[in-house]
């Protein structure tokens, strides 16, 4: 049982050997733990500090010889906690790496593709647009600046259901949202991201004056709703991939 649990952390065979002839026998020069192995010194030094570069094994010196054992069996509880916290931040990466591949399976022209919007119905286009952008290129992850500032705050009730429906799809379909808003008074003076637990997608600043930025995938779209409502689409899946960095770099800020 103890050599099928070690082989899951990835110990090759021998050095399961050589730690269980360590758990035995304590703190050993490699010449005794590669007689009681059957292997030759050679070979068990080059596992012995290879367990000990992983921290399962320590160095020590007695009467001027080195020697291998174990300190303490917590170092296994400590390399899977270590295990748990990598996968777990590679997952709050998934969606941007999801993304990426996705824009590099798609064969997009060097020139960017751009569609204009306008008015309310265009507005809504943009929208309607954007969802089918995620749909197929099966997305999971939609990335959102947004301003919001004191003159925002005025809402455009049109306006405002036509999105309130479009994230509900989004909820619906278990597509994240990644959203940075740029708050102020009169224009923008701070920049923050939004933790996923503060998300309401119901109350996203989208309103008379707001500005927003979308990136889904290789497909950009910028809107402004102040005045006349106007929104533009970029696709090429280069120019994506700046604006991919951008969102990155405000996320490790």
């Amino acid at each position: 049982m103890l050599s099928q649990y070690l082989a899951k952390l990835d110990f090759t065979e021998k050095e399961r050997a050589i730690y269980l002839v360590l758990a035995e026998l304590g703190v050993q020069p490699a010449s005794v733990i590669a007689r009681r192995c059957d292997l030759d010194r050679i070979t068990t030094y080059k596992h012995l500090k290879k367990l000990a570069e992983r921290g399962f094994v320590k160095t020590y010196f007695r009467e001027g010889v080195q020697c291998f054992g174990i300190e303490s069996f917590d170092a296994i509880e400590e390399h899977l906690k270590d295990g748990v916290e990598k996968y777990e931040e590679l997952m709050k990466q998934f969606p941007t790496a999801l993304n990426i591949l996705q824009s590099l399976r798609s064969q997009e022209d060097i020139i960017p593709k751009l569609q204009m919007f306008e008015g309310e119905a265009g507005i809504k286009s943009l929208f309607r647009d954007m969802l089918h952008e995620l749909l197929s290129s099966e997305l999971k992850q939609l990335r959102m600046l947004s301003s919001n500032t004191f003159e925002e705050r005025v809402e455009d009730e049109p306006l405002s259901k036509t999105v309130r429906a479009f994230f509900e799809d989004l909820r619906k379909r278990k597509i994240q949202v990644e959203l940075f808003e740029a708050t102020g008074g009169l224009i923008p003076e701070h920049l923050k991201k939004v933790p996923p637990a503060e998300l309401d997608l119901s109350r996203l600043p989208i309103a008379r004056g707001t500005s927003n930025i979308f990136v889904a995938g290789h497909a950009v779209y910028l809107a402004t709703y102040k005045g006349g409502q106007v929104g533009l689409k970029i696709k090429q899946a280069e120019l994506s991939q700046i604006f991919h960095f951008i969102f990155d770099l405000l996320g490790r800020g």
